[in-house]
């Protein structure tokens, strides 16, 4: 699909120029519509038209792969990890590399607790990452891999993009480095929502066997420090309760869709 994308808007100037005679209205509309599915490929979350990405896992266990963005946060992170110990639970934490830099003793404490960190870029440029070029694509990637290196454990494996948007030259980039584009099976929308209960709910009923569970940490610190914390324990409570398990899958049993062809 990728290489269709980017024909599509390499000859949609050339149909432009011949539909001219029909109007200026014809000429414009596979300008319109090359437009269209480049903003479909980068803007929408799981969209897997720029390349492979991981929305899943194979297990045949009811086991599911909690992972927690935006971190790490010093009004959250240490709460985090008792939660995951007193439920048992293995989670894969999407740092912010800037952050990692700030509170290194945070990336520490997660890696001693038995989790795992993964690259979510150094600032999280949210609002701009989807039109990044390969350069600033590429820094985004590595500068946060450079603060993740600096910790005692091995290189990061997979990497998510700020608000799951993704642009152009970010599959190259990940497979020159290895990394794995994860997505996720059921969010919360934890940055959306305001109820904890309504947040573990949604992502109950969106949850089976081999989901990819997207929670964050580190929002709404002053206004409602408590708001994170609750979503994450209203979520393991419920899906503890329904007998599942939270573990972090190896590569291999990931279900990825998508090749960026």
């Amino acid at each position: 699909m990728r290489k269709v994308v980017l024909l599509f808007a390499a000859i949609a100037p050339i149909v432009a120029v011949a539909l001219y005679r029909f109007g200026v209205i014809s000429a414009l509309a596979p300008i319109f519509v090359s437009h269209l599915l480049i903003l479909y490929a980068g803007l929408v979350p799981n969209s897997s038209w720029w390349g492979p990405i991981a929305r899943c896992f194979a297990t045949t266990e009811r086991e599911v792969w909690l992972t927690i963005d935006d971190g790490p946060s010093p009004a959250h992170t240490l709460q985090i990890l008792d939660l995951l110990d007193r439920y048992s639970a293995r989670a894969t934490f999407f740092v912010i590399g800037a952050r990692a830099e700030k509170y290194p003793h945070l990336i520490t404490e997660i890696i001693i607790r038995g989790h795992e960190l993964a690259n979510h870029t150094f600032t999280h440029p949210s609002h701009r990452f989807w039109a990044s070029g390969p350069r600033a694509t590429a820094a985004e990637i590595d500068r946060c891999a450079s603060q993740l290196r600096s910790a005692p454990d091995r290189p990061a494996r997979f990497f998510r993009a700020p608000a799951g948007l993704k642009n152009p030259f970010l599959h190259p980039t990940l497979r020159q480095r290895n990394l794995q584009l994860i997505g996720w099976t059921a969010r919360g929308l934890d940055t959306v929502l305001r109820n904890p209960q309504r947040v573990a709910a949604r992502i109950s009923r969106r949850v089976r066997p081999g989901a990819i569970i997207l929670l964050h940490e580190g929002h709404r610190a002053t206004s409602a420090p408590a708001f994170n914390l609750e979503c994450i324990e209203s979520t393991l409570r419920e899906l503890t309760a329904a007998e599942y398990r939270f573990v972090i899958p190896q590569p291999p049993q990931l279900r990825v869709t998508g090749d960026g062809r």
